[in-house]
């Protein structure tokens, strides 16, 4: 497994905005609790423990997004992997321009930083990546390429529509080898219970879908996809739950508090 794979699947579920519907989307900071789900003996996974904070924000010109999760991961043999995931980008409102951070650090060294910015040409249209860390590094963003917060956005519309899948391909730059096709399947629209809780705001009393998204590298030929994930995604953007699931384990995301966010005066 990479783990800035599990990372990027929560970015790309993480961020959504306004945009072309008149959605209502609510700014907002979570904080979920991670656990291992199911696991085969072969995984050598015995326990997953950690946290993960996503605050998502409007700002005047575009979205801003700031995540961060940290997770041990134990073996049979007692032993401990500490990672640290760090994550940040700013998304401008016609989802063209977008710039980002990443850092992954493991048992407190650093393992992996990415950071640069990306420029669609227009709507549908491809572009380019460009990181300064690492320097030098450019890569080609193909036809009908999108950012994370359209995408949601797109993702949410459809839902709305009764649409059943949603296929695009995604650039977060939370992963060095470049975008990834995103396949989603819709379920049908519930309304989950209500949580009555002072430490989760009322904007998770909202109805959404069950949807589940496989990542594929547009370069792979296996036809099988790095990871998939399902949450419950509420009509405003705020992820009731989330679980990533691997080819031999699985990690669950449990909510556990949500401040809504005020909009921006601009």
């Amino acid at each position: 497994m990479t783990f800035r794979t599990i990372f990027g699947a929560a970015v790309l579920l993480g961020g959504v905005g306004l945009g072309a519907a008149q959605a209502e989307i609510a700014s907002h900071r979570a904080a979920y609790t991670l656990s291992l789900g199911q696991a085969k003996t072969s995984s050598g996974i015995t326990s997953i423990s950690g946290a993960m904070i996503i605050d998502w924000q409007e700002s005047c010109e575009g979205w801003t997004l700031s995540q961060r999760m940290r997770f041990q991961l134990a073996d049979g043999e007692g032993s401990a992997i500490d990672t640290d995931l760090i994550f940040s980008s700013w998304e401008a409102s016609d989802g063209l321009g977008y710039r980002f951070t990443m850092r992954t650090v493991r048992d407190g060294e650093l393992a992996e930083e990415l950071r640069g910015r990306a420029e669609l040409d227009g709507p549908d249209k491809g572009g380019k990546a460009t990181f300064t860390i690492p320097a030098g590094t450019v890569m080609s963003l193909p036809a009908g390429t999108m950012f994370p917060t359209v995408h949601t956005l797109l993702l949410i519309e459809r839902a709305r529509a009764g649409e059943v899948t949603l296929s695009r391909v995604v650039f977060d730059g939370s992963d060095a080898d470049g975008p990834l096709e995103v396949n989603a399947i819709i379920g049908p629209k519930v309304t989950p219970p209500k949580i009555d809780s002072p430490k989760i705001a009322p904007i998770a009393n909202r109805p959404g879908w069950r949807v589940r998204m496989a990542f594929f590298k547009p370069s792979s030929n296996s036809g099988e996809p790095d990871y998939e994930t399902g949450m419950l995604l509420l009509d405003n953007g705020v992820a009731r739950d989330f679980t990533f699931e691997y080819s031999d384990f699985s990690i669950k995301a449990k909510l556990d508090r949500l401040e809504a966010l005020p909009k921006p005066k601009c």
